[in-house]
């Protein structure tokens, strides 16, 4: 349903360890699903740690 140039992915941010969901686009950036951030980190570093194997190539 129009969602086949975009995929999700577990995330984690790297300085408090809190973890959410981000939507991958296809030039491979990211960001938290349905919001701006999934932590209260100024600065987080967000780093996907697992994608949907349905959606994988």
């Amino acid at each position: 349903m129009g969602n086949d140039d975009k995929q999700r992915a577990a995330a984690t941010c790297d300085r408090c360890g809190e973890i959410g969901i981000v939507q991958i686009w296809p030039d491979g950036s990211f960001q938290p699903l349905g919001q701006s951030t999934f932590c209260d980190c100024e600065s987080s570093e967000l780093r996907v740690i697992e994608t949907d194997p349905d959606e994988l190539p």
